[in-house]
C-alpha cells in the first residue's frame, strides 16, 4: 500500500520511521509517499528513512515529493503532521495572545485558534485530493477542530490523533507509584480536554479516590511538557485525572505571568536548537545503520500514528484513544461533537466506546470548549470574522470581547498570507 507523510521534513519525521520499523512486518511492500514544502529538510529526512530501513531489512521504499498531489495520489493512508508558517507562525500564535494577558498555547485558546485557521485549508485541500476509500490520519493541530472541519465539511474518512493521553497516563503512573506498562485510563472529552475517572491495571480495576486521597503533591516547577505539582493538586481537588492542559484553565493568570516572566516562546526555543538538530539528523543519514536522537518527537509519537493506520489497514479492533465522531459515547456533548475518547480501531474506523456523563466539575467547561471548537471549525472553514470573533469570545481563557477583537484583529493581519479563506474577494 502507499501511505502519503504531509510534513515528513518535520524533526518528528525519526520517530515516524521509527514506528515504520516497528511494524515493518506488517507493512511489507509499503511505500511511503513523502511530502514537505522545505525540500532541504525533506531530503535529509528521506535519506535518513531509507537508511534506516536498509539497515533493519525493512521492505519498505520511500519517494519525495515537493507536489501535494503527487504525494496523495493513490495513497491510502494519507498521514498529516506539519505546521503552516512553521515555527514563525507558531511564535505568533503564543505572543498575540500573551500582550493581551491570555496565555499563549499552540492548540490550546486563541494560539491554537488562529494554527486552526491556518491548518484547516491545507487539510481541505488534501481532502479533496484524498481517495474515497482512503483514510486521513491527522496529527495536525488543533487535532479537534481539525477532525470537526473536515469530517463535517467533506466526504473524506478521517481519525484525529494526539499521544496526549499516553505521556499523561505515563506521567500519573510515576506520581501515583504505579507501573505504566498494563495501565490504562479511560481519558474521555475533548483533545487537550481530557478527564479519566477510571484506571485499570492489568486489566483490574484501581480505587482511584483512594490512590489520591495518599496522593502526595510533588515539589518543582513545569516542564515544557509536565506540570507534576499542578497536576496533583488538581486531581485531589476534583478526585479525577485531568490532562495536562488543564493547568491552562485551573492556573490561567499564574501561567500567564510565568510565560511573561520567561521572556521567549516555546516557538523560539524550538527555533533555537533546530539548526544543530538537523545537522545531527543529517550527520546520522550518512551512516550505515543511523540512530537519529529522540528529541523532538523522535521516538514513541510515530509509533502511536503507524499504530493507527495498521489497526485500521489490519482490521484490528484494537482499543485506542482517538478522535472521532461522539455518537453516544459521552452523553455530556452533542453526537456529532469531536471527541477524544477510548474506541475500538478497525477497517470501518474507529467506534467509540461508552464513557457516561463527563464529570460534573468540568462538565461545564468541557461544553464550553466545545462550543468554541464547533465555532472555530466554521470559521477556519468560512473565513466569516464574525463567527471567528464568536469564537474566541467562547473560549474560556478570553473575558472580554475587547481582548477577543484585539488578538483576532492581529492575528488575521500576521498570518494574512496563510489564511485565503479571510481575504479572498
Amino acid at each position: 500500500m502507499r501511505i502519503a507523510v504531509i510534513g515528513a521534513g518535520s524533526g518528528y519525521m525519526p520517530g515516524v520511521i521509527r514506528g515504520v520499523l516497528h511494524r515493518a512486518g506488517d507493512l511489507a511492500g509499503t511505500e511511503l509517499a513523502c511530502h514537505d514544502v522545505d525540500a532541504g529538510h525533506l531530503e535529509i529526512m528521506t535519506r535518513l528513512a531509507r537508511r534506516m530501513f536498509s539497515a533493519a531489512g525493512a521492505a519498505v521504499t520511500v519517494s519525495a515529493h515537493t507536489d501535494l498531489k503527487a504525494a496523495v495520489d493513490g495513497a491510502s493512508y494519507v498521514f498529516t503532521t506539519f505546521r503552516p508558517g512553521g515555527l514563525a507562525a507558531r511564535h505568533l500564535d503564543e505572543s498575540i495572545p500573551l500582550k493581551y494577558g491570555v496565555v499563549g498555547q499552540e492548540t490550546a485558546g486563541p494560539g491554537g485558534f488562529l494554527m486552526a485557521l491556518r491548518s484547516v485549508p491545507v487539510l481541505l485541500e488534501i481532502a479533496s485530493l484524498t481517495g474515497p476509500d482512503a483514510w486521513i490520519v491527522n496529527y495536525t493541530n488543533p487535532t479537534n477542530i481539525v477532525t470537526d472541519a473536515v469530517a463535517r465539511t467533506t466526504g473524506a474518512r478521517i481519525i484525529g490523533l494526539c499521544d496526549q493521553a499516553i505521556g499523561d497516563t505515563e506521567m500519573w503512573a510515576e506520581l501515583l507509584g504505579l507501573p505504566f506498562e498494563g495501565l490504562e485510563a479511560d481519558w474521555a472529552g475533548l483533545n487537550h480536554a481530557t478527564w479519566a475517572q477510571r484506571l485499570r491495571l492489568d486489566g483490574h480495576e484501581l480505587d482511584l479516590p483512594r490512590l489520591l486521597d495518599d496522593l502526595e503533591v510533588p515539589g518543582g516547577g513545569a516542564t515544557p511538557w509536565r506540570d507534576p505539582s499542578r497536576m496533583a493538586e488538581l486531581a485531589k481537588t476534583l478526585g479525577f485525572l485531568p490532562n495536562s492542559y488543564a493547568k491552562y484553565y485551573f492556573f490561567h493568570d499564574e501561567v500567564v505571568e510565568e510565560l511573561r516572566r520567561k521572556g521567549t516562546t516555546r516557538a523560539q526555543d524550538v527555533l533555537a536548537m533546530l539548526p544543530a538538530y538537523y545537522a545531527r539528523v543529517a550527520a546520522e543519514a550518512e551512516k550505515a545503520d543511523p540512530d537519529p536522537s529522540r528529541e523532538r518527537g523522535g521516538g514513541e509519537h510515530g509509533e502511536f500514528a503507524v499504530d493507527v493506520i495498521c489497526a485500521l489497514h489490519r482490521d484490528e479492533g484494537r482499543r485506542m484513544i482517538v478522535n472521532t465522531r461522539n455518537g453516544g459515547a459521552t452523553p455530556s456533548l452533542d453526537p456529532d461533537a469531536i471527541v477524544e475518547v477510548p474506541s475500538l480501531v478497525g477497517r470501518s474506523g474507529p467506534v467509540p466506546l461508552t464513557m457516561g456523563p463527563l464529570p460534573a466539575p468540568v462538565r461545564g467547561l468541557t461544553q464550553a470548549i466545545h462550543v468554541y471548537e464547533r465555532l472555530a471549525s466554521d470559521a477556519a472553514v468560512t473565513g466569516d470574522r464574525r463567527t471567528a470573533l464568536q469564537a474566541l469570545m467562547a473560549h474560556p481563557f478570553v473575558r472580554s470581547k475587547h481582548t477577543a477583537e484585539k488578538i483576532l484583529d492581529e492575528g488575521l493581519a500576521a498570518h494574512r498570507d496563510h489564511l485565503p479563506q479571510f481575504t479572498r474577494p
